[in-house]
C-alpha cells in the first residue's frame, strides 16, 4: 500500500514539474477545446480605410461593404478594444480613444 502511494506522490510531482517546463504539454493533454468560428456574415463585411488624429482624440474610419449591420471593434494595445456597429453600405468615422491612448492596430469584424 505505502508504494501504491508513494508512485501516486512520484507521478503527481512529475505531472507538476512537468507543468512548470511546458505548460502546452499538459494543455496538449487535457480536455479539447474548440474554438466557435465567427459566423460567415461579418467574416468580411467591415473593412479598415484608415486611422487619423483630430487632436486630442484617436478616429477609424470604416466602410461596411455589406447590406446589413456589422459590429467590429478597434484592436489598440495595452487597452480595452472599443466596440462599434455600422450600417450597412456605409462609410464611417469613430472616435476610438483620447490623447494618452495608443494608436490603433487593425480591427476585428465581431458578432453584433
Amino acid at each position: 500500500m505505502r508504494r501504491s502511494i508513494t508512485s501516486g506522490l512520484a507521478a503527481a510531482a512529475a505531472v507538476a514539474s512537468l507543468a512548470a517546463i511546458s505548460p502546452s504539454a499538459i494543455a496538449a493533454t487535457g480536455p479539447a477545446q474548440v474554438a466557435e468560428p465567427a459566423p460567415a456574415s461579418t467574416a468580411a463585411c467591415v473593412e479598415l480605410v484608415g486611422f487619423y488624429t483630430d487632436w486630442p482624440d484617436r478616429f477609424v474610419t470604416v466602410r461596411n461593404n455589406c447590406g446589413s449591420t456589422a459590429c467590429f471593434s478597434v484592436t489598440v494595445a495595452a487597452n480595452r478594444d472599443p466596440k462599434f456597429s455600422i450600417g450597412g453600405n456605409r462609410q464611417q468615422s469613430f472616435r476610438y480613444g483620447g490623447a494618452l491612448w495608443t494608436q490603433g492596430t487593425g480591427i476585428k469584424n465581431i458578432g453584433c
